[in-house]
Order: C-alpha cells, then sequence, then structure tokens
C-alpha cells in the first residue's frame, strides 16, 4: 500500500481502496464443516431447542410517554364527569335537600289554608334528627279559633333516606287586605351520621289575598294648616255572606295629633249585614313644622272585647297621607248651618252654603279668590243660586272673587270675609241606584302676598267637605175587609154591638240608602181587639196587652224597596159611633237608622180608620157605623 499523502479523500473512500487492496484480508472466515451430532435414544427423552436471544425493545421518547399519560388522564377525567352526572356525587350539601311548599296561590282573608310541605333528600346518606320550622306571620290565625293568633309550627319529619321524601301538613287561617302579598318562612333541619353539624336549608311560600271580608275606606284633606282641627270618615263594609259582630276599627296615630276627648283608638261599628256599610268619624288636632308628611292607619276587625282596645281579627287596613302647611287664608264651610265634619241632606231638600274666610298672615293678600267646587251623584247643577259671587256652570263652581268682592283685592292681615250659595239636592226618583248620593264641596283659595324677599308669590290652598244625604223613610197603614192575608167576618160596613173584623195593613220602605232596624208601631183603642194573626208569622210582629201597642220589627229595608205586614183585628163599635168611622189604629210611625247618612230616620201617618179606601170592593159609606 503507498504511503498515503494528505488528502481531501473522505474516509469512504479510504475504507474502500483498504477493501479491496491486493494484501486485504479476507472480509469473512472461511466455512468450517461440523459432523452431525448422532440421533438421540429414545431412552433419554426430547430436549426443547434452544430459545434464541430476544430482541433487544427500542428505546421510547419522552414525547410518547407524555402523550401517552395525557391520553389516560383525559380518559379517567371523562370517565369520573360521566360518573357524577348520571349517579352523582357523595358529597353533602343543603344544595340536595328540597323543600316544596304546596298551596293555594291565592286565597280570600280570613279562609283556611291547607299547606302540604314536601322535604326530598337528593343527598347520598339519609338526613337525621330532622326538625321543620314554619314561622307564620302576624295575620295568621288558629283554624280551630280564629281569635287565637298562630305564632309557629314545628315538628320532625323523620329520618328521610336518601332519595326519599317526607311531608307534613299545616293548616293555618290568613287575614289581610285585598291585594296583599304574605310570605310565610320555611325552615327545614338536619344532621347526618358521624357529624356534629346541624344543616339548614330554608324556603318560602307565598300567597296573595284576593278578597277580604272587611274593606276599610279612609277620606280626609290632603293638606292641612298646623294646629287645625282634622276629621277622617272612616267606611267600613262588609263584603262577607253572613253577618260580623263585634266589628270595630283600630285608629294609630303619627306622632303630633291628639284626638279628641274620649275618642278612640278603637271605635266600635257593631254588626254588619252583607254587603252593609257605615261610617265613622276621627277628629283631633295635628301640629308639627310646615310640610311635614303624617300617615294615619285605620285597621277594620273584630274587637277582642268591649272593654278593650285591641282587635282579635285584623281584616283590612287603610292609610291616609296627611301634610301640613302654614294657612295663610284659612277658610269654613257650612252647609245648612252645619259646619261639622258629616253634614246630612234629604232628597229633594235646599240646601244653603255658607264659605267664610280670614287672611292669617302678618302681610296683606292680593287678589285673592275663593273657589267652591259642587261634584256627586246627589247634586243638581241645575239648581245653583249665589249671593256675593259667580256660579261658572262649566264647571260647576261657585267663584268669590275681587270681581264678585273688591275686599278680596286687598285682604289686610286679620281680615274676614263670607258669602253664600245655594243648591237642590236631587228627588229620590233620581237618586235611585246611586252607590254614594253625594254632594262634595272642594274649597280652594289663592291669592299673592308679598315674600320676605319683597317679591310677591303665590299661594294656594284646599279643603274638601262631603254632604251626605240620607234616606227618606216612607210608611203607609191601611184597613182592608174583602181582600188581604186573611178572611174577614162581621157586617160590613159595621153595625153597631157586632164585631167586625178587618186586616190592617202596614208598610215601610226606603228611597235612597238602606234602613237599618226599622220598626213600625200603633196602638189599638179599648174596643178593638188584637186577634193574633199575622203575615209573615215569622214573629216579627207582637203585641203588648198592657200597652196596647202593636210592634212590628221589619228590620233593614233595602235601597229602593218596601217590606209588608199585615195583622188581623176585631171592632165591637158602640151604638154612639153610628155615623162615625171609628179608628182601628192611632199613632201610627216608624223609625229606622240611616247608617250611609249616620241618621236617625223617623215617619208617621194618620190614623187607620174603618175607611176602607185601599180595599177594591169600597163604595162610598162602608165605612160608617150603622
Amino acid at each position: 500500500m503507498p504511503p498515503t499523502t494528505p488528502d481531501d479523500t473522505s474516509t469512504l473512500e479510504r475504507l474502500r481502496q483498504k477493501l479491496y487492496a491486493a494484501d486485504a484480508p479476507p472480509s469473512f472466515p472461511a466455512p468450517t464443516l461440523t459432523p452431525a451430532a448422532p440421533p438421540v435414544s429414545s431412552g433419554e427423552g426430547w430436549a426443547p431447542p434452544e430459545t434464541p436471544p430476544a430482541p433487544k425493545k427500542p428505546r421510547v421518547s419522552w414525547a410518547a410517554i407524555f402523550l401517552g399519560v395525557a391520553t389516560l388522564f383525559f380518559v379517567l377525567a371523562v370517565s369520573a364527569a360521566a360518573y357524577f352526572l348520571i349517579f352523582g356525587g357523595r358529597a353533602i350539601s343543603t344544595d340536595s335537600i328540597t323543600i316544596t311548599p304546596e298551596g293555594p296561590t291565592t286565597t280570600g282573608s280570613g279562609d283556611t289554608v291547607t299547606l302540604l310541605i314536601s322535604v326530598e333528600n337528593k343527598n347520598p346518606v339519609p338526613a337525621l334528627s330532622t326538625v321543620l320550622t314554619v314561622d307564620f306571620p302576624d295575620s295568621a290565625r288558629m283554624p280551630e279559633n280564629p281569635e287565637e293568633p298562630l305564632l309557629s309550627y314545628e315538628d320532625t319529619v323523620g329520618d328521610i333516606e336518601a332519595g326519599q321524601t317526607g311531608t307534613r301538613s299545616v293548616r293555618m287561617v290568613l287575614f289581610g287586605s285585598e291585594g296583599e302579598r304574605i310570605s310565610v318562612p320555611i325552615r327545614f333541619e338536619y344532621r347526618i351520621e358521624g357529624s356534629n353539624a346541624v344543616y339548614v336549608k330554608e324556603a318560602v311560600y307565598e300567597v296573595v289575598i284576593t278578597s277580604s271580608p272587611l274593606s276599610v275606606r279612609a277620606e280626609a284633606v290632603s293638606e292641612v294648616s298646623v294646629g287645625q282641627q282634622l276629621s277622617f270618615a272612616v267606611t267600613v263594609r262588609s263584603n262577607a255572606k253572613e253577618s260580623l259582630e263585634n266589628v270595630a276599627v283600630l285608629a294609630q296615630y303619627p306622632f303630633g295629633f291628639t284626638p279628641r276627648r274620649g275618642e278612640g283608638p278603637v271605635f266600635p261599628v257593631g254588626t254588619l249585614a252583607p254587603g252593609e256599610e257605615r261610617t265613622i268619624t276621627v277628629t283631633g288636632t295635628l301640629t308639627g313644622e310646615n310640610n311635614d308628611e303624617r300617615f294615619f292607619r285605620f285597621t277594620g276587625g273584630i274587637q277582642r272585647g268591649t272593654d278593650t282596645n285591641t282587635l282579635a281579627i285584623s281584616y283590612s287596613t287603610a292609610e291616609a297621607p296627611v301634610q301640613l302647611k302654614k294657612p295663610f287664608l284659612a277658610t269654613t264651610l257650612s252647609l245648612n248651618r252645619d259646619s261639622g265634619t258629616n253634614p246630612t241632606a234629604a232628597p229633594g231638600e235646599s240646601v244653603q252654603g255658607m264659605v267664610s274666610w280670614v287672611n292669617t298672615l302678618s302681610t296683606p293678600i292680593l287678589d285673592g279668590q275663593v273657589s267652591v267646587r259642587l261634584t256627586g251623584a246627589a247634586f243638581d247643577p241645575a239648581t245653583v243660586t249665589t249671593y256675593g259671587g259667580f256660579y261658572r256652570s262649566s264647571d260647576t263652581t261657585v267663584v268669590f272673587s275681587r270681581e264678585t268682592d273688591s275686599s278680596l283685592g286687598n285682604l289686610a292681615p286679620g281680615a274676614t270675609g263670607s258669602g253664600t250659595f245655594n243648591f237642590r239636592i236631587k228627588p229620590a226618583a233620581s237618586l235611585q241606584g246611586a252607590q254614594s248620593p253625594t254632594v262634595t264641596a272642594t274649597i280652594s283659595v289663592a291669592g299673592r302676598r308679598v315674600g320676605e324677599s319683597n317679591v310677591p308669590e303665590s299661594v294656594s290652598s284646599s279643603v274638601v267637605r262631603t254632604l251626605r244625604v240620607g234616606t227618606n223613610l216612607s210608611l203607609s197603614a191601611n184597613a182592608l175587609y174583602s181582600t188581604g192575608a186573611f178572611k174577614n167576618t162581621g157586617p160590613w160596613p159595621p153595625v153597631a154591638d157586632q164585631e167586625t173584623t178587618y186586616t190592617i195593613a202596614l208598610s215601610a220602605g226606603s228611597a235612597v240608602s238602606a234602613s237599618k232596624d226599622t220598626v213600625v208601631t200603633g196602638t189599638l183603642p179599648s174596643y178593638v181587639r188584637y186577634m193574633g194573626a199575622t203575615s209573615p208569622s215569622d214573629g216579627s210582629i207582637s203585641y203588648n196587652a198592657a200597652t196596647r201597642v202593636v210592634t212590628w220589627r221589619a228590620g233593614e229595608i233595602g235601597t229602593g224597596s218596601s217590606k209588608q205586614a199585615s195583622f188581623q183585628v176585631a171592632l165591637l163599635p158602640s151604638a154612639s159611633q153610628r155615623g162615625t168611622s171609628p179608628v182601628l189604629l192611632s199613632f201610627v210611625s216608624a223609625t229606622g237608622y240611616d247608617a250611609f247618612a249616620q241618621k236617625q230616620l223617623t215617619a208617621s201617618v194618620s190614623s187607620v180608620t174603618t175607611q176602607t179606601l185601599s180595599d177594591p170592593a169600597h163604595v162610598q159609606g162602608k165605612g160608617e157605623v150603622r
């Protein structure tokens, strides 16, 4: 091999030259023949051939390992998520407790509500030592005794196994105003085995009061002067299907209100028949700062006792806000010389109104104006007349201003003035079916005064008065012979010393509003005998033999309706009564109470004689004794 010289021959080329050189060693050793092994005799058994060595495993990279671990983690995560999604976890949580209160979403005030409470345990372990608590609102009462308050309910539901439900039923009577939403809190406590922790789950049951057996409405002025007398007309109406007894109104006054001596805070109303309403008056004085707003609260319900100032049951509540204003032009209004808070008038009656004013400021009032607007179902706008004012028929307002009274142009401090007007109440026939036969007088005053900055400023205020129109109690009494509820006997016309029987027919009616506790009485002369036959035969007609007074207790007579009754008498005329028509019933009168106008009603008629003018068979001469 020639000597190598440094060159750029590659290593591969040098190996090739060395391999093919003449003196190069052989690439592979010469094969050697090995004699075959002698056959193995059957006595030594068979031995398996020698196993060749296993091939060397290839080396795994780190990237492959990381990929495999990540794939395994993903598979485990997906499996665990699927398991918890399908079968749930084993964690203990109050979120796995479901409280479902099942009851009506609406109820009437005073109705009994049955509430079914279901508690479902979705935890994987039982709920032990359970306690179910229901906290009732202040308006809740016991179903067995609605006068007793129902404060709370507490009971165990027992151990609730995993996936099971426990139930309890609760009954209560709820009272409230119409439209009021009442919330009833529910609380469930439980423990689990091996833990001292107490788990709590809460829920709320809500129900809306849709109707109340008693409604309350409070009417008053929205603004009042500091120290001025303030009156509220609180109307209570029965919406119940049966009569409500011991009805009363509880008045809650704000700070600064002083009620009239001897009044409140509970105002008894008495018994209210279905659909009946009555109005009470709450009067007092209110003090405070200018622009202060005070709230009055009136609650209607059942009085706990006649000698207590609390309500056993509260049905409905009305609020009345009043804002205090500093007076600048104080006004008063009298209707038929009644300046009180509850004036009344009769259908068809003429009413005289007088409004007076006084400047209470220390500065003059310029361009003063006093307006009285008259409205209401009982007001007849075509009958208004005024003295010292102007009647504006477009809005039925009587206006007193500098144009009608020059003193109002510049009313000095302490100066006074007055004006009068007249109007007529609609007749009873025009008021049939009127729900509230009233006349409302809204008094508004306005003017200008010079303020503290010597700049004229406008001032105004208003007062509202309501005139209630009472009903007319009508009464009639007649004698009948050939007709009526009873068969009469004896000569007709009557004959001296011979007995003749007559039917006395009575009728009482109420035109505009209902007449309560209506009673009709009459007196029998000594020569007339009470027979005892009555119609109706319900005991409403009675006779007192000592006073000889016949009494018919007609009770309530509805608006625009009347009631009839009759009884039989016997006349034994004397010879001295020949040619006359003897009296069968004298001093016939009726009394009642107008709950709307809050006044007593009276009516009377002439004595009933043997002149049977209402009998269809009556002819001249039938009523005189022969």
